[in-house]
């Protein structure tokens, strides 16, 4: 993949697409591809942009979550009434922190006892990229 070796990110403006695909449905393959294309450049998750209606708290909370899903981390606003919605859809749950540290828990295990391969107790088996995500979660709950 090609990109500019000083890009630091990558931020979406979704409303041309939104008019060009009707639906905000119809953007599910762009998002995708933009969070698959800063992952591959190695950019930090992108952001999404603005949702347009200051009213819909509900409706911007579910389409954070849908961001989510596909791996943006945060969302710029429009309004300051929208800021908690978003910081709330972007916060690790109770559940991902207590995961995030039982990654982390069994690698300092693995580590001390000398084991080169490791799972947690429900059998899942841990790789780098699950303690690189473990490591994010954590860092994303303390700032939170």
């Amino acid at each position: 993949m090609r990109y500019v070796r000083r890009l630091i990110a990558i931020l979406t403006g979704c409303a041309a697409w939104c008019v060009a695909a009707a639906t905000v449905a119809g953007l599910l393959w762009a998002r995708s591809r933009i969070v698959n294309a800063a992952r591959a450049a190695g950019l930090p998750a992108p952001t999404m942009s603005v949702y347009a209606n200051v009213s819909d708290l509900v409706g911007l909370a579910s389409s954070c979550a849908e961001g989510r899903e596909l791996g943006f981390l945060g969302r710029t606003a429009i309004h300051p009434r929208q800021l908690e919605t978003i910081a709330a859809s972007f916060r690790p749950t109770d559940a991902e922190v207590t995961a995030a540290r039982a990654v982390l828990a069994a690698v300092a295990s693995a580590t001390e006892s000398g084991r080169g391969a490791l799972a947690l107790e429900d059998g899942a088996f841990l790789d780098v990229a699950m303690v690189e995500g473990a490591r994010k979660t954590l860092a994303l709950a303390e700032r939170s």
